[in-house]
């Protein structure tokens, strides 16, 4: 009984882990760069992405921002940013997104992309004045830089 009980819970936890969905950043830019995560339950958080390096993070609920900068002055006003919005809602089974930059952009000259893994929802690969974007729920969301 007690095999059953662990065996089944131990499926269940796979499946569960195997239909999270994520977001997250490549750094391919000659410097680190700095990920300030804010959302609605916990204090903003930083950390350096280094050259080459990968931020993960299983995604989920609303208000969730991950602000980009070559410094970790995030806050600071003379710190130019760019940052992605996105937001998870059961109730219509889509993720929302968007992408603005502010006080500069930390990455003039250098490409950068939001790609979904659901080929249906369209790359953003320039600013769009902060236009809202919708995709299923399900999807993964990758940002590249540079």
């Amino acid at each position: 009984m007690h095999f059953v009980t662990y065996a089944t819970a131990s499926i269940l936890a796979l499946a569960t882990s195997a239909s999270a969905t994520f977001a997250q950043v490549n750094n391919n830019c000659p410097v680190p760069i700095w990920i300030t995560i804010t959302n609605s339950i916990q204090q903003p958080s930083q950390y350096a992405i280094p050259i080459n390096g990968t931020y993960l993070q299983t995604r989920n609920g609303v208000g969730n921002a991950f602000g980009l900068s070559k410094t970790s002055a995030y806050f600071s006003t003379s710190t130019p940013k760019w940052t992605l919005g996105f937001t998870d809602s059961p109730q219509d089974q889509l993720l929302y997104w968007s992408v603005i930059n502010a006080d500069g952009d930390p990455f003039a000259g250098q490409p950068w992309s939001v790609v979904l893994s659901d080929p249906s929802c369209a790359p953003l690969t320039a600013y769009d004045g902060g236009r809202v974007h919708a995709c299923g729920i399900v999807a993964n969301l990758t940002v590249t830089l540079c």
